[in-house]
């Protein structure tokens, strides 16, 4: 456990805008279950069928199935619900929980099919066209975290990273602690001492709030040989969105010696904005081995992201006769990041056009993952990817009956294996899907409800206690479109 703990304090803490890393190339080369009702309800598990207007975020071979053109979109309801826990955290309570909603629009598709004569084209008998945006990982999450009795304290980290250090070598942190008053030096610039150095208890608590999305707007092109083998690239530009403001707060301080307190409380808050824009390349291939039985491949190049980053950092203390505030400069920093390629396999089984049985399963790296930037090296950042990040599956099966020639029904299953190469620590990621589809004629409609279930490991700032991140989410997805 010791060990477990110690690991993740190194990973996951809170305290990281002053600085890009390793946790921010995680963060956005991972991707969720995301994609057009039906393709959710069976678990994402389309490699290998086609003719759904957001494969081509996944295989790109699936718009050369279609022998129609198609219009489609989405609307999503979205809840995620985390839960704070830990046996030996204190970080246990019952207020350790938050909740955040949003509504977004996951995928809007067009697809032109164009069926070119025989006599012209031969055994190649279409050229499909695709235009779109696919929602790729949501980010709008809140977490509240709050625990009483701890020895740990912000402050102590503060004082305990700031001795040695003059003035102008302190980081940002101890910068603003200073200008607060929360730290001050003893009459020797290099030692400092702080008025919470005698605490033994206090209340803490830890507010987190990100928002934003990664999206992916697309060009594919497919064709297809004898309607036997469909091959079809994309060429995708994926956008990234994110924003985090984060605070810790501590209060209600116990001393371990009878003196009156003259602080009484502090805050440290946080904000993050990026802006990331990006390019990748897609291709895959669907084959019929038979009329049952069809296997699909796709292979996703890297994705080249130029992200840009704007951070600040402010803190606020109340003592019994005055308050100070201290803000810091606006930081802004551009760098490049490169994510890991993906290979995805497919095979589905058809049976007499009633059902679909259909399997999937992607490979990724995530310790290929890099960072660089011309002002930086990234040295240590990329290091500590290879050290701690691990090769993944996912694995994807879905399942459709048709109980009437306008009604079907569907299932699906996913899960995500945790990206640590440790994996005594489970950030695994598993969706139960379900839905049903209805066709009237040249339209259809569709819904999905899909629950999902992870965990986070959390350490507000470094050699804190840990907090285990429970997440819950519950997705409702409605989409519909028509074929012209």
């Amino acid at each position: 456990m010791l060990y477990r703990l110690s690991l993740v304090s190194a990973l996951f803490f809170g305290l990281t805008i002053e600085a890009q890393n390793h946790i921010d190339a995680l963060r956005y080369s991972q991707e969720s279950l995301w994609g057009s009702a039906r393709y959710v309800a069976m678990g994402g598990a389309f490699g290998a069928l086609g003719a759904n207007g957001n494969t081509s975020s996944s295989n790109p071979a699936g718009i050369a199935t279609f022998t129609t053109g198609q219009f489609s979109g989405s609307l999503n309801l979205n809840e995620l619900t985390t839960n704070g826990f830990d046996s030996e955290s204190s970080f246990s309570s019952d207020f350790s929980f938050a909740k955040k909603s949003s509504a977004s629009i996951p995928n809007l598709n067009y697809i032109s099919a164009n069926i070119l004569d025989p006599e012209m084209a031969g055994d190649w008998d279409r050229i499909n066209f695709g235009i779109g945006y696919n929602k790729l990982e949501d980010y709008n999450k809140s977490i509240y975290l709050e625990g009483t009795g701890s020895d740990n304290s912000l402050s102590n980290h503060i004082l305990s990273e700031s001795q040695g250090d003059t003035f102008d070598d302190l980081n940002t942190l101890g910068q603003l602690a200073y200008y607060t008053y929360l730290i001050d030096t003893t009459g020797n610039e290099l030692s400092y001492y702080s008025p919470l150095e005698s605490i033994i208890g206090r209340t803490q608590t830890y507010k987190s709030s990100t928002s934003g999305k990664k999206n992916e707007f697309y060009l594919s092109l497919g064709t297809a040989y004898q309607n036997k083998l469909f091959i079809g690239a994309t060429l995708g530009f994926p956008s990234i969105d994110y924003r985090e403001k984060t605070t810790i707060s501590e209060e209600n301080f116990i001393s371990s010696i009878n003196t009156l307190m003259l602080l009484k409380d502090f805050e440290y808050t946080t904000n993050l904005n990026v802006e990331g824009s990006g390019i990748n390349l897609k291709l895959g291939l669907i084959y019929k081995i038979n009329d049952a039985i069809r296997y699909g491949f796709a292979l996703h190049t890297p994705t080249y992201y130029e992200i840009h980053e704007e951070y600040s950092s402010s803190m606020n203390t109340n003592f019994n006769d005055s308050t100070h505030s201290a803000e810091s400069y606006l930081g802004l920093f551009d760098y490049e990041l490169s994510s890991p390629l993906k290979i995805i396999n497919s095979i589905s089984f058809v049976l007499k056009k009633r059902a679909i049985i259909s399997l999937e399963h992607e490979y990724l790296d995530y310790s290929m993952a890099n960072m660089s930037s011309s002002f930086y090296s990234f040295e240590n950042e990329n290091t500590t990817i290879e050290n701690v990040y691990a090769s993944a599956s996912n694995i994807k099966i879905g399942t459709e009956l048709r109980v009437h020639p306008q009604l079907s029904l569907r299932a699906g299953y996913a899960y995500y294996e945790s990206p640590l190469t440790d994996r005594r620590i489970d950030m695994s990621k598993e969706y139960l899907t379900c839905g049903m589809g209805i066709k009237v004629n040249q339209y259809f409609f569709d819904l999905a409800m899909v629950k999902s279930q992870s965990q986070n490991y959390l350490n507000i700032y470094p050699n804190s206690e840990s907090a285990t991140l429970n997440n819950q989410n519950s997705q409702f997805l409605i989409s519909g479109g028509f074929k012209f």
